[in-house]
């Protein structure tokens, strides 16, 4: 056997360390690489599930919405039907866009049905005052004024 010179063997000895040390750096590269596959897949698990539950709240959001619609379209169905089905007023309130059942108009109208014995002179306006106070409603549902 031949002796090796003391330069090679102290070559030969930090080529081994080295050779140690790739060794080494080698396994923990092959964790980190594991750590970051198992990583990967546990963010792309829970980046399906966020994103399946971002769709079934968007789902449940769009019904909502829709169920909202269709509500809204029965509450209007409804308030249709019960409109038609109130008497309506008469007259010049009915003409007004702004009346509401809620605000009575100022003026009252006094409807007397007379025959036509009643008539005076052929006037078919005419009529008796009592017959005119007698038709008046109660002074509790007057309108209500300013300073009264």
């Amino acid at each position: 056997m031949s002796k090796f010179s003391e330069q090679t063997q102290k070559k030969f000895l930090e080529l081994q360390e080295s050779h140690e040390r790739i060794k080494t750096l080698t396994a923990s590269m092959h964790k980190i690489v594991k750590i970051l596959q198992e990583g990967h897949a546990q963010f792309s698990k829970a980046s399906e599930e966020t994103i399946k539950r971002l769709n079934q709240v968007f789902e449940e959001q769009h019904h909502s919405k829709r169920d909202s619609d269709f509500l809204d379209q029965d509450i209007n169905k409804l308030f249709n039907v019960y409109h038609n089905m109130k008497p309506q007023p008469q007259g010049h309130v009915m003409d007004n866009p702004y009346y509401k059942e809620d605000i009575k108009p100022d003026v009252i109208l006094v409807n007397i049905e007379r025959s036509p014995s009643q008539y005076q002179d052929g006037d078919n306006m005419s009529y008796s005052e009592e017959e005119a106070i007698k038709q008046l409603p109660e002074a509790s549902s007057w309108p209500k004024f300013c300073g009264t």
